[in-house]
């Protein structure tokens, strides 16, 4: 569910965003932000087959899963150095904020310091990945499904939305395709990372899978949308089994 709803948040404000972007410094500057030669080149970077955007996709979905990694050290830094607690011992903040100010403060990197951690070197690793492929001189490059969404945006106003259809369903499929090929590859990574930790055989792993699909069998919704409050409240009184 978190991560279709990252995939809907990443679209859905991106390619409006873009759109009012390229708007805004077009009117600004009196030319267009791009032209539409580079519209046309923008929406062929994700074209689902004529380009490499799934492979690059599926780069950016290692870098997610790295950042994830990365996340998950940082917040058991916190943890494990009482870094919140230790904020709250130093006097000249307490003195400049005020106790309840730092008491938020200091709530906040408990609960947030991996995800600012994980986020920000998420931005060096995409970037890095480049550089990489500049370096090295290898065809390596990333796609991402809020960068992807962006060029969509961009080339839609270039080409002062009349563009053919086929070229933006083209372009909308590959959007698609590199959302599914960042989230699967970080997600069967971070899977894998969780079995082998718990020690999951590979015959567990199987059991594992076949009671996940018994369930979307028996339940999509719970895949899908988030659990309404009463079922909420049935789950939580029931017996563990």
């Amino acid at each position: 569910r978190s991560q279709i709803a990252a995939i809907i948040g990443n679209v859905g404000l991106a390619i409006p965003m873009a759109m009012l972007i390229a708007f805004v410094l077009g009117s600004m500057g009196g030319t267009p932000f791009i032209g539409p030669e580079k519209a046309h080149h923008l929406l062929a970077d994700v074209h689902p087959w004529h380009s490499g955007a799934i492979l690059y996709a599926g780069v950016a979905g290692v870098c997610l899963f790295l950042a994830g990694l990365i996340a998950g050290y940082y917040d058991n830094l916190a943890a494990y150095n009482r870094i919140p607690q230790r904020l709250l011992q130093l006097e000249w903040p307490q003195r400049l904020f005020g106790e309840a100010r730092m008491r938020r403060v200091a709530a906040y990197v408990e609960n947030n310091l991996g995800a600012l951690a994980g986020n920000f070197f998420f931005g060096f690793l995409l970037g890095g990945m480049t550089a990489i492929g500049v370096l090295f001189g290898l065809p390596v490059d990333i796609r991402h499904i809020a960068f992807s969404s962006a060029y969509l945006g961009y080339a839609a106003v270039a080409l002062d939305f009349a563009a053919p259809w086929q070229e933006l369903a083209l372009a909308g499929l590959g959007v698609a395709l590199v959302g599914m090929a960042n989230l699967g590859v970080s997600f069967a990574l971070a899977l894998y990372v969780a079995l082998k930790a718990r020690q999951v055989s590979f015959a567990q792993g199987r059991r594992l899978i076949a009671s996940l699909f018994a369930r979307f069998r028996q339940a999509p919704r719970e895949f899908l949308m988030p659990p309404r409050p009463q079922d909420t409240e049935e789950s939580r009184d029931q017996p563990a089994g």
